[in-house]
């Protein structure tokens, strides 16, 4: 926790979400000023921006761009340690190598989590005022299933970090994982309802009141046996390294 507070990553991922949770309900707001006229020379009529719009644009920008700043901002987690020799010297003080692996887990889990509900707070209050009928359960819901994903992308980042010594090849490994995550979901019915990229959809089910509370809760649990299973990874592994 310290680390994380004494370095750049206090501002760059809490400065992005809260930047989209304040920014999203205001651009939400002005798109039809800004498209007025172009629709117009088109002949589309534009459709009246409501809550949930606003609310997808926010949960759109942190599933995006979001998470490509958690990745930037993790990679060198363990990697950039063991390749400075940090590590090593943590090691010989009485901590485990598997209480290394999970405090790093730990720490940036809580203070993106954080992150995410004041960034949403911030989309909330903008959307209430700008907006009737805004509705709070809702986006609520739509975070927590966002904060699950994060767990995953996390785990993913850690288990990928402690494969090898350089932050570089660690981002690496991580966008090929996120890359095959956020496709598994083409290859059968089973993965588009269950696997951890289909939490993405879910978000949007949620906004809309339209998700299935039984399939969700079973890709929620997927996607927390996959954290498990990615740090349990990067325990094994890490123990079995040379430092």
């Amino acid at each position: 926790m310290k680390e994380f507070f004494r370095t750049y990553k206090i501002y760059v991922v809490p400065g992005i979400f809260l930047l989209f949770g304040f920014a999203s309900p205001i651009i939400t707001k002005l798109l039809p000023e800004l498209l007025g006229s172009m629709v117009e020379e088109m002949g589309f009529p534009l459709p009246e921006m409501t809550w949930e719009d606003s609310y997808s644009q926010f949960f759109k920008n942190v599933y995006q761009i979001g998470i490509l700043a958690v990745i930037l901002t993790t990679m060198g987690t363990i990697a950039d340690e063991r390749g400075k020799g940090v590590a090593q010297l943590v090691l010989t003080k009485p901590v485990s190598r598997n209480g290394y692996v999970l405090a790093k887990y730990a720490a940036n889990l809580l203070i993106m989590s954080i992150t995410a509900l004041l960034a949403f707070h911030a989309t909330w209050l903008y959307t209430k005022v700008l907006f009737d009928g805004t509705q709070y359960l809702s986006g609520l819901y739509a975070t927590g299933i966002f904060i699950v994903y994060l767990a995953v992308i996390l785990a993913l980042m850690i288990f990928s970090s402690s494969l090898t010594k350089t932050p570089v090849a660690s981002g690496g490994i991580a966008v090929l994982g996120l890359f095959i995550t956020s496709i598994l979901s083409l290859f059968s019915k089973g993965l588009n309802k269950y696997s951890p990229g289909a939490l993405v959809e879910y978000t949007n089910q949620v906004l809309g009141g339209t998700a299935n509370t039984t399939e969700l809760g079973c890709a929620l649990l997927v996607a927390l046996g996959t954290c498990i299973a990615l740090l349990a990874l990067a325990c094994f592994i890490f123990q079995r390294q040379e430092l």
